[in-house]
């Protein structure tokens, strides 16, 4: 029976988060699951519900985690463990896994020296995260892929489903503090490219996970330019400074002069 040690992040979705969990343990019958689960403050009873399994180490964050920063936490403490288990699994709480799924997603790597990042998909069986490409040498332009006919190698990943073989894991460093929020999980897939380390996407969905609507965000056409603005500084958004660095890490100095300017003008012209 293999044994993998599950990273997650939680806030306020207790509902999604134990269906998510159950899917995973009730499903995959020939693994032996254990979790870490940063909880950032939930007030709607999320901590409780976690706190009833014996196979979850709940870890509290302080209400200012976000994705990046709960991730780090958990990453952290599961390096001091990690021996213990075969593989980790990277994943959101929000992806109702299908049956088998992470067996299957096991299986997929022919040899144990590659990520493998599973596929989700939307209510309509259309691809919402995966493996990620870049689309340019010097511009941050992203595309989503899984595998089709053959294995398709990826640049970086969503981590809404990602397993990676111990040794891997181990040789990684933790997910880069300049992140609050977004770019946390693109980051760490290419710094896992960067070590040679191969990324593969799986040819079949590993579950449900709904993309996050544009509705609301600093890319909703129909809010005001201020409103834009203010949003896209919000740390869920697409905060200038963490933006920059990314670019700046992966593409360097010059695109990021140019590229960080881009969101800035497009809420100018009301471009999403």
């Amino acid at each position: 029976m293999s044994k993998i040690l599950g990273i997650f992040t939680c806030y306020n979705r207790k509902e999604k988060t134990i269906k998510c969990l159950n899917s995973l343990m009730h499903e995959n019958t020939s693994i032996d699951f254990s979790f870490i689960a940063v909880d950032d403050n939930s007030t709607d009873g999320t901590r409780d519900a976690l706190l009833s399994y014996n196979n979850v180490q709940l870890i509290s964050g302080n209400g200012h985690c976000y994705y990046s920063g709960g991730m780090r936490l958990g990453i952290q403490e599961a390096k001091r463990s990690c021996d213990m288990y075969d593989w980790i699994l990277l994943f959101n709480d929000d992806v109702t896994f299908f049956p088998h799924a992470i067996e299957k997603l096991k299986t997929y790597s022919l040899k144990k020296n590659e990520i493998i990042v599973g596929a989700t998909c939307d209510q309509d069986k259309r691809l919402s995260y995966g493996g990620v490409i870049k689309k340019a040498l010097f511009k941050p332009t992203f595309e989503i892929i899984m595998s089709q006919n053959s294995r398709r190698f990826c640049d970086t990943f969503n981590a809404n489903c990602v397993l990676l073989p111990t040794n891997i894991f181990k040789a990684l460093p933790n997910i880069d503090n300049h992140y609050t929020h977004a770019m946390g999980d693109y980051d760490y897939g290419l710094e896992a490219r960067k070590r040679n380390f191969p990324i593969v996407v799986s040819d079949f969905f590993v579950g449900i996970c709904i993309d996050n609507p544009v509705d609301g965000t600093w890319r909703d056409v129909k809010l005001s330019r201020r409103e834009r603005l203010k949003k896209k500084e919000n740390p869920k958004g697409l905060p200038c400074r963490e933006w920059f660095y990314f670019i700046k890490k992966h593409y360097g100095f010059l695109s990021a002069c140019v590229n960080s300017i881009t969101p800035y003008l497009k809420i100018l012209i009301r471009r999403p």
